[in-house]
């Protein structure tokens, strides 16, 4: 297959990466836990209040982080001009709050593929670039029509590199 169909699918927070960043701040309560249920004293509780404000640090980086997820709508248009060069045919189109009209991206690339989640980096024009989950939770009816068009896109830039 030389291209894939055109598709549309919905970007937005992803739960499983939700479901990390609380664990890894659990696990690490539980370790300033253990190291308090074990030192009893109060001979460390400046190594104990360090912890504290690190974790706390984290949590907050882990909600800062999830909300700041993008959210929006990923379009494959085959029939499109790549921004990456008039060589490859077809282009991702991102639309979210800031891109009401869409802009044409550079490139996706798939970072984390698990199958029924993939990471992906966006890479916008104005040299920037954002970290996406896609789920197929999100539209399960057009979740293989988007993986083909995101591998065929990968093939693509990979054969042109």
């Amino acid at each position: 297959m030389r291209n894939a169909p055109s598709v549309r699918y919905p970007v937005g927070r992803c739960a499983l990466y939700g479901w990390w960043m609380l664990g890894l701040g659990a696990l690490g309560l539980a370790v300033l836990a253990g190291r308090w249920w074990v030192s009893g004293t109060t001979a460390e509780a400046g190594g104990l209040m360090t912890g504290v404000v690190l974790w706390l640090l984290w949590m907050g980086f882990a909600t800062w982080s999830w909300q700041r997820t993008p959210e929006g709508l990923l379009r494959w248009d085959a029939l499109a001009d790549s921004a990456a060069g008039p060589s490859l045919a077809g282009a991702w189109v991102w639309h979210s709050e800031a891109y009401k009209d869409g802009v044409t991206l550079l490139r996706v690339d798939a970072v984390l593929d698990l199958q029924d989640r993939v990471l992906l980096r966006l890479h916008n024009p104005d040299a920037g670039s954002s970290w996406a989950w896609v789920e197929r939770a999100r539209d399960p009816l057009r979740w293989n029509e988007f993986r083909r068009a995101l591998m065929a896109h990968q093939r693509q830039g990979c054969a042109i590199q």
